[in-house]
């Protein structure tokens, strides 16, 4: 039984959060770089190694964002069914989702009408709907 519908609502936001980012946008990643060819500097070789440098890099870049992602969809999902209660995780939750959102208004600064394109509509739809709720939330614990 549902004790925190808004943590359900959040986490719920967050389960499509895992989905769009770990899926659609690592085919969509992964179709974009294999489309350029991405040649390690001087300075990545000596930091990184050889190689596809570029590509592990932001390979790994992307599963962690979207593990993330997960991980606040579970502890979100934990919280509305009562198997947990911290308050202040919920607002930590709600504070990492809002700095992503701010992350991604900086990228779109330039280009406000991008904000009409169904990706950057549906990230900041449920970036806005987990924090919101996450944070919402934390007041029922």
């Amino acid at each position: 039984m549902v004790s925190n519908p808004a943590a359900l609502i959040a986490a719920v936001a967050a389960s499509v959060a895992v989905y769009a980012h770990g899926i659609v946008g690592q085919r969509w990643l992964t179709a974009q770089l294999r489309a350029v060819e991405m040649r390690p500097t001087p300075l990545s070789t000596r930091l990184f190694g050889e190689g596809d440098v570029s590509w592990r890099v932001f390979g790994v870049t992307w599963h962690v964002v979207t593990t993330v992602f997960a991980a606040s969809a579970l502890a979100l999902y934990l919280t509305a069914f009562g198997a947990l209660e911290s308050r202040d995780l919920l607002r930590f939750i709600a504070l990492v989702h809002a700095a992503f959102l701010g992350v991604g208004f900086v990228y779109i600064d330039k280009r406000p009408a991008a904000m009409l394109q169904p990706i950057p509509l549906v990230f900041v739809t449920v970036i806005t709907a987990a924090a919101a709720f996450s944070w919402m939330s934390s007041g029922s614990v």
